[in-house]
């Protein structure tokens, strides 16, 4: 079942995207509209803005199915009751929406539907303050609205706890997956999947996911100005530039943490140096856009494009089947966590560095990254104490079992 709405994205010339909902006839949905522009266009880059309006278009749709107006139930202040959110709008937010999957799920994972909930709430929360401001000081109706408010909050709060699951982060390779993936990412490899023309620039996108720890935004944003190749100790440079006047794409890629310099071993540079040099250059009108990676075509790489050079490798290697590029990402964590500790540094002074490298802004961003090594210390101590109990039961003599 596809949604009867439509996200579009309005690029402003001085570089700003901005998402808006419109109905099956294409007219704005004008009071979801004033949410966006007003509470969250201030604060969230444009991709995490197309991703709220598609959630708040899955309300509008569902409020276009009830027998009443959301709209007038917001203004009003009445909001939503709790046999409504619960035996209504959770189930319908659990729904799979998208009408082109292979298996047809019916439902989507629970992190998905908390997350809806959580916009949805947002959105209903902001409205409700707005009708609590509307009224006068002293008027016997702001009570009332905060009793529902404060109801409606309960509600959410039950919804979004129905079958939460422990989230899962994006997993790490291990040594032995890492190595394997970088030889199949080499030019020569029988096993490289990719088309001969793009594999020099497909190794230096996994490589600089895998090695350095970037997002696809940060990759997609990097400017050949960024690279210091020739420096003693050569240098990337990750910088922050929203609403980028002389990016072309609509979906514009985002670094969504901090700017920072990162050393580069030499031989990545070199390899970095050589694409700069010997393939970009040749690309047709590469010298009209500062981005470093582009693609055929001249203009610069989309997230679904790096996004299907992962999924090339997991095509034709099974063993990367769920290979993502945020896999990779972690992967950089879970090592770089591991070897500082290795080198003896303790594990605060390895944390302080891990927010600078991977341009984190608390400590809190940290866990989920570290989560598998976590995870495969334990499983290792576990086994260890499994393989001992095994190893003194194996040394009992037979009256020993017999006792």
């Amino acid at each position: 079942m596809s949604a009867q709405f439509h996200v579009k994205t309005v690029l402003h010339p001085e570089g700003e995207r901005l998402p808006i909902l419109l109905d099956a006839n294409r007219h704005p949905v004008v009071w979801i509209n004033l949410y966006i522009i007003r509470h969250l266009r201030a604060r969230l880059s444009s991709n995490s803005l197309v991703k709220i309006t598609r959630i708040l278009g899955f309300l509008w749709d569902w409020a276009s199915r009830q027998e009443f107006s959301l709209r007038d139930r917001l203004a009003t202040g009445n909001g939503l009751t709790q046999v409504e959110i619960e035996g209504n709008l959770y189930p319908w937010m659990r729904r799979n929406f998208r009408a082109k999957d292979t298996v047809r799920r019916l439902t989507v994972v629970p992190s998905s539907v908390e997350f809806r909930l959580d916009v949805v709430w947002d959105f209903i929360e902001w409205h409700l303050n707005g009708a609590i401001c509307a009224r006068p000081v002293g008027s016997r109706e702001i009570k009332d609205i905060k009793a529902k408010l404060e109801a409606c909050r309960k509600s959410f709060e039950s919804a979004a706890c129905a079958r939460r699951q422990s989230p899962l982060h994006a997993w790490a390779l291990s040594e032995v997956e890492l190595k394997r993936l970088l030889d199949i990412c080499e030019p020569g490899s029988p096993d490289n999947c990719w088309q001969r023309a793009c594999r020099e620039r497909n190794r230096l996108v996994i490589r600089l996911m895998a090695m350095l720890g970037l997002r696809r935004g940060e990759l997609l944003k990097l400017r050949v100005s960024d690279c210091h190749l020739t420096r003693t100790i050569p240098e990337i440079r990750i910088e922050r530039s929203p609403d980028d006047r002389l990016d072309p794409r609509i979906n514009e890629p985002q670094v969504k943490t901090e700017s920072r310099q990162l050393p580069c071993d030499v031989q990545l540079a070199q390899e970095l140096n050589e694409y700069i040099c010997k393939i970009r250059r040749v690309i047709p009108g590469s010298d009209r856009t500062p981005y470093l990676f582009l693609s055929r075509s001249g203009r610069p790489m989309s997230l679904n494009r790096v996004n299907g050079i992962v999924e090339q490798v997991g095509n034709v290697n099974p063993e990367f089947s769920a290979l993502s590029p945020h896999c990779l990402r972690s992967t950089c964590a879970t090592r770089f966590k591991e070897l500082g500790l290795k080198r003896g540094l303790a594990e605060s002074e390895v944390d302080k560095d891990m927010k600078y490298f991977f341009g984190w802004r608390s400590d809190k961003s940290i866990d989920p990254y570290v989560e598998g090594s976590t995870r495969r210390e334990a499983a290792e101590i576990g086994l260890a104490y499994q393989h001992a109990l095994f190893e003194r039961s194996s040394r009992l003599s037979p009256c020993d079992h017999d006792e």
